[in-house]
Formats: C-alpha cells, structure tokens, sequence
C-alpha cells in the first residue's frame, strides 16, 4: 500500500527508494518578519520563498501523532552566537503560525529539494532564551543562544499528517479493494492471551 495523499510523485518516489536525503523545512510567521528555515546548509526556494538553512544551530522537536486529534505541542529551536538573538526574547510571538515540512534532497546536505510535504502545524505558545558557554573545537569558549518556541497543535492534528494513509483512502482510490479490510485487528486476531501469565 502506496503513502500517497498529498505527497508528489518526485518525492514519494525519492522516499520508496533504499535510501533517501531528509530535509526538515519550518516556517514560523514571525511578528515583522516570517521566518523560513531549513535544516540543511544554503538556500532553497520552494512554494514562493528562499528558505535559509540552519544546519547544525536548528532543532525541531515533533511530537508522537496523537489519536482522536489530541492537541499537543512540539517545539522549534535556533541555537547561534550572534547576542542579536537576546533582542527577540520580548517579541509578542503567543498565536503566530507555524508549520513544518518534510522533504528530500537530491544529496546528503544539499539544498536542491526534489519535494516537501507538511508533517505538523500549529501555533506559538510561548518563547525562552537559553545562553550556554560552549567550547569549540579549537579550545576556544563562545557564548552560543539558544531561542526555543514552543508550538500547540489544532483538533485536527491528525488530518493535518499528510504522509498517512487509512483503508478508507485505499476505497476512493481503488474501489474494491479488499486488503485493508484484512489487515484490521490482525495483530490482535493473532495474540493469544494467556491467564494468569506465565
């Protein structure tokens, strides 16, 4: 069974290959200034913008899907040395969008991105600012600071996983198809449960 709502053919074919190159791109409607980051090196342009890549100084933490569309709350994180980022730490950012897409790239660290697909969306709920002295490879100290926003997803947090694919969605495309159907509760079919255990 093919992973196929809403992903495009470019990149669902890149990802049912033996192996891929994953890109993390993350847009964050900033007050003043929308940001769009990726997590590779360069710049990519993609559905209208340049996206600039954080590498190594960008993290973003996606949660477990929840079922039954359970709000729940990621976080998206830029760690630099420039002290400039301390200047953001009083932005009223409670409310703004943010979305994250997962794509593949036509190499390891590149940025000519064969395609993307939205994996989680939701807004900002709160910001914090974390300075850290960290030594570097050379022996040198450099105070690196960390800006993390934490986002909280809508209801619909399970309609929003593009990359998903259910025995109703099989019907649509292939009418008759009969092998979703057998697959439901298998796992369970096939356990036995022993009392009192072993």
């Amino acid at each position: 069974m093919d992973l196929i709502r809403n992903v495009p053919p470019a990149l669902l074919a890149a990802i049912s290959g033996p192996y891929f190159h994953p890109v993390v791109l993350a847009y964050l409607n900033w007050p003043g200034a929308p940001l769009h980051a990726h997590s590779n090196g360069g710049d990519i342009d993609w559905a209208g913008q340049t996206w600039l890549g954080v590498g190594k100084f960008g993290r973003i933490d996606i949660p477990e899907e929840a079922f039954g569309g359970v709000p729940t709350e990621f976080t998206m994180a830029i760690v630099t040395d420039f002290p400039e980022l301390e200047d953001y730490t009083d932005t009223a950012i409670k409310g703004a969008e943010a979305r994250v897409y997962l794509g593949a790239v036509t190499e390891r660290g590149g940025n000519q991105l064969i395609g993307a697909v939205e994996i989680v969306s939701g807004v900002a709920d709160a910001m914090g600012m974390t300075p850290e002295l960290v030594e570097l490879s050379d022996g040198s100290l450099v105070t690196m600071y960390g800006l993390s926003v934490t986002m909280t997803t809508g209801p619909s947090y399970r309609s929003m996983a593009a990359i998903s694919h259910s025995h109703e969605d099989q019907q649509r495309h292939f009418p008759g198809d009969t092998a979703g159907r057998h697959l439901i509760l298998a796992q369970a079919e096939a356990q036995k449960t022993l009392w009192p255990e072993p």
